[in-house]
């Protein structure tokens, strides 16, 4: 119960930092579409079978990043968030990462089953991009975050989640230590 409570504060908060950053104009750096490859260098992308595989014998997290080819916010997070090393830092250390494209008709297998990326995105009732979606070593949803995150919001619930923080405290606690 005291998880389930912690996990809500954690994602009205994140809501509500992700509204703020939808609500502000946007600038020309927005509307340039980046093309940035799924396999680029910001990170070790691994595929979903591969990374719950890693996660289980080496007790870290995966990190599921829901995105779409025409997600204007999708591209400012892969500019402006995932280039920068704290964030690839702190990416490797605690989280295997993933990407999904939620249109894609390309095949996954989660816990057994076969299925396309579109597929698991719509099971994880993903219906905004970006989305980031954070599971546990047995493959158990951690919590979720719908939205553009500036990087120090990010490095602060990549901290959160990455090293058990969620577990005994609110995110609100977590950022005041």
């Amino acid at each position: 119960m005291f998880r389930t409570a912690i996990i809500i504060s954690f994602l009205v908060l994140l809501t509500a930092v992700g509204c703020a950053q939808d609500n502000q104009k946007t600038g020309p750096e927005i509307q340039t579409q980046v093309k940035i490859e799924k396999a680029s260098d910001h990170f070790a992308w691994k595929s979903l079978s591969d990374a719950m595989q890693l996660a289980k014998e080496n007790q870290k997290k995966v990190l599921v990043y829901a995105n779409a080819s025409w997600c204007t916010y999708c591209k400012k997070m892969e500019k402006e968030v995932f280039t920068k090393d704290d964030i690839q830092k702190l990416t490797s250390d605690y989280f295997y990462p993933v990407w999904i494209d939620i249109e894609s008709e390309d095949s996954l297998t989660f816990r057994g089953r076969k299925m396309t990326e579109m597929i698991f995105s719509r099971s994880l009732r993903v219906t905004g991009t970006p989305t980031f979606i954070f599971f546990d070593e047995e493959g158990d949803i951690i919590s979720g975050q719908p939205g553009y995150i500036p990087q120090d919001v990010y490095a602060q619930i990549l901290r959160y989640v990455g090293t058990d923080a969620y577990e005994d405290q609110s995110f609100q606690e977590f950022t005041v230590n």
